[in-house]
């Protein structure tokens, strides 16, 4: 009795191992950028209504075992703050993902790689101070990208970092909110069914000791990056934003 995979070339199965190694050696190696990785890579053979609860999935695993949420640190005013509206972006998402055809899927997700990509090689820029008015459009926004492609732990931190100056309670609060939206995706991706998918659920079962891998990995990585001026991983990226607040440097 076979295992009941996804419908795809063996080529495409083989490359899979590939994209989730790279994608979990950089969640290891700087606290996040699984899906800015792999969905762009696994929407070339695959929907993107079965890439993102993929990684998602894989998410969920790696946010319980490599997270180390400390309850006691995270600013919990700026929780309460952003989570109404990353709901809000978490339904809006959802709704969009089910409903919106292959074509133009693929295409969003071409101009938010390529945003975000220039946003990164142009230089990450951290808002030197924000209201907390842009909790709604920037707690939706990360919600909204994080069904859609996965990758809402960037947006979330632009608020994040421009309204917590101390990188313990940041690194934190920011783990808490990623964590959380990874099991809030995670339930809203059961009750639509796009995790009731056998040949998804058991690909991801087979890439779970990739995935742990690759925090291996990316963690060794991390711990020889001790010169935060050599840390090729996060120089220009949001952890910048936050004085390394996601790699702890």
């Amino acid at each position: 009795m076979s295992l009941p995979l996804p419908d795809v070339s063996w080529a495409v199965l083989a490359a899979v191992p590939i994209a989730v190694l790279a994608a979990y050696t950089m969640f290891g190696a700087t606290g996040f950028g699984s899906s800015i990785i792999a969905v762009p890579l696994l929407a070339h053979a695959f929907l993107l209504t079965f890439a993102v609860p993929f990684m998602t999935a894989l998410d969920g695993v790696a946010t319980a075992t490599a997270s180390r949420v400390h309850w006691r640190d995270a600013s919990w005013p700026e929780l309460r703050t952003i989570f109404p509206a990353a709901l809000v972006g978490i339904a809006l998402g959802a709704t969009v993902l089910v409903n919106l055809p292959r074509a133009p899927a693929l295409f969003a997700l071409g101009v938010f790689v390529t945003a975000y990509g220039a946003w990164q090689w142009l230089g990450a820029r951290r808002m030197a101070r924000a209201s907390r008015w842009w909790a709604l459009p920037l707690g939706v926004a990360g919600g909204l990208f994080s069904v859609l492609f996965g990758t809402g732990g960037p947006i979330y931190m632009v608020y994040l970092s421009a309204r917590i100056r101390d990188k313990t309670p940041l690194r934190a609060t920011s783990s808490l909110l990623v964590t959380a939206s990874v099991w809030i995706r995670i339930a809203v991706f059961v009750v639509t069914g796009l995790l009731l998918n056998a040949p998804l659920l058991v690909l991801a079962l087979l890439m779970v000791p990739v995935m742990f891998a690759g925090l291996k990995l990316g963690k060794r990585l991390h711990h020889a990056l001790s010169d935060p001026a050599s840390c090729g991983w996060c120089r220009g990226c949001c952890c910048s934003m936050a004085q390394h607040s996601w790699c702890g440097r």
